[in-house]
């Protein structure tokens, strides 16, 4: 259920940005509302469950930014058909948002929703627990160096 809820909060989030960005190229919503749906998912699985907890959030924006470069631009040239430093300029100016939005909702969603519930259904604590110690033991024993004359 949690994937359901992040997959309709990155499908909000992003038919948002597409549709803040890509009106400005005169792109019909339809389009826009279908490169959203056809782009979340494989983002979604590709980068938020298998490279943002291997490599990070700065990884997985710069693996997202470029997903989502090509991705657009891809879909733009298929349907749109316009030139192409226009679909260029689309699909970067959509990509630098969207890579935006895609860290907030990395540091948000995934870190808080996510990763809390896995490591509360594994029965551990969420706060790890660290421990350190600085004193040798002395097991009762006095040191020389120690000893007063």
């Amino acid at each position: 259920m949690k994937h359901v809820i992040a997959l309709a909060i990155k499908f909000s989030i992003a038919a948002i940005v597409f549709l803040s960005t890509l009106t400005l190229f005169q792109v019909p919503v339809s389009v826009i509302l279908t490169l959203t749906l056809v782009s979340i998912i494989p983002a979604y699985f590709i980068g938020d469950l298998f490279i943002y907890p291997r490599f990070g959030n700065l990884i997985a924006t710069i693996a997202d930014f470029a997903y989502y470069t090509v991705v657009v631009w891809a879909f733009m040239a298929a349907t749109v058909g316009t030139s192409g430093t226009t679909i260029v300029t689309n699909a970067l100016f959509t990509a630098i948002f969207i890579s935006f939005v895609e860290a907030l909702f990395h540091g948000f969603y995934m870190n808080r929703v996510v990763n809390l519930e896995e490591k509360q259904g594994e029965g551990r604590a969420f706060m790890p627990q660290f421990q350190t110690e600085f004193s040798e033991e002395l097991d009762g024993k006095i040191h020389k160096d120690d000893k007063k004359d």
